[in-house]
């Protein structure tokens, strides 16, 4: 019996010594993307670095609008395709918060427009300090600002909403802060109009209702909520003039024009000016390099993917729209990964 004993204790030691051979050599996070074979590859799913389980949670939007279902998508390809990862999506006001709570580490990844993000990142604008510590890590889609109103009403251009009942979106959210610079230029302010803070789908909703005159959504189109309005009544895209559109992006760096395309919405027959701006993934700089690494390759190899489960992200199938013109940093992992690819310099 001692013998048997003996055995079995010498063999448990064996297996305790080989196992610890085995987890010192693959530094995963000593050695970026080093320790995943065909990293750099096309597409095949390979072994990732040994960083054990990770839970990361990805502050989105509210569900009426772009981001939540952007956030939705990614967390899925991620939690599908790298090992060990469970990535859990959460609402929020949107870009504002999902900045600062980026930083603050109380998500670990953030969905946010990049004028909020250009903002946060110099201590401009809403933010009373910079927020030094934010990354890039890819461009998802193109936030436009959307403003609707029911077509009875009789109004056609934004400037008709002087005067009225306006959802101008989560207070301190991109929609917000979207929607009071193209107010500025047009003298529209809380003094002459009523300014209502409600988040996309409740601000349709309040549209459809009669308890508002219009709804602005500064996201991805279409914009859920309006989407949903659009199939029950009746509804204009209200349009912008070249002048006031020169005067927005004259304001803001961040802004490019663009437009909503006839068609967008049921019962929109006519294209409407507006503007936009890239809406990006941001994580902390402090962030794994190789799990960042891992979260572009699967972004980028998986666009297609991601485009034909949800036109929203049909812009990542560029990867010069995904990983280049962005106004702060990349992430060190992002960075190792597109110069990888032949992307960026």
């Amino acid at each position: 019996m001692k013998r048997v004993f003996a055995a079995m204790l010498s063999a448990a030691l064996m297996l305790s010594m080989l196992a610890g051979c085995g987890s010192g050599d693959k530094g995963g996070t000593s050695n970026p993307g080093g320790s995943n074979p065909g990293a750099s590859g096309s597409g095949s799913k390979q072994e990732t670095p040994n960083r054990g389980n990770v839970i990361l949670t990805f502050g989105t939007a509210d569900t009426g609008g772009s981001m939540y279902p952007a956030g939705a998508a990614l967390s899925q390809v991620w939690n599908n395709n790298i090992q060990g990862m469970k990535c859990n999506t959460q609402t929020s006001t949107g870009s504002f918060q999902n900045v600062q709570d980026v930083a603050a580490g109380e998500v670990d990844v953030g969905v946010a427009t990049a004028d909020v993000v250009l903002n946060g990142y110099s201590g401009q604008g809403k933010f009373e300090t910079a927020l030094d510590n934010i990354r890039v890590i890819g461009a998802v889609y193109t936030s436009v600002s959307s403003p609707v109103a029911l077509k009875s009403s009789g109004m056609e251009y934004v400037h008709d909403l002087l005067g009225k009942r306006v959802a101008v979106g989560p207070a301190a959210s991109a929609t917000e802060n979207s929607t009071l610079d193209a107010f500025k230029v047009m003298g529209i302010d809380s003094t002459n109009t009523s300014l209502e803070n409600l988040g996309l789908g409740d601000g349709a909703d309040a549209v459809g209702d009669n308890i508002l005159d219009a709804a602005f959504g500064f996201a991805g189109l279409p914009i859920g909520g309006q989407l949903n309005l659009a199939a029950t009544k009746e509804i204009v895209v209200l349009d912008y003039t070249q002048e006031e559109i020169d005067a927005i992006l004259a304001g803001n760096a961040a802004y490019i024009q663009s437009t909503i395309p006839a068609g967008t919405y049921t019962g929109q027959d006519k294209e409407t000016k507006t503007f936009g701006v890239k809406c990006l993934v941001i994580v902390s700089a402090d962030m794994d390099e190789s799990l960042v690494y891992d979260m572009c390759k699967v972004m980028n190899e998986n666009s297609a993917d991601l485009a034909a489960g949800n036109a929203l992200l049909s812009s990542m199938t560029d990867p010069s729209f995904l990983c280049t013109e962005m106004p702060i940093p990349l992430h060190d992992g992002a960075v190792k990964y597109y110069t990888e690819q032949g992307l960026i310099k």
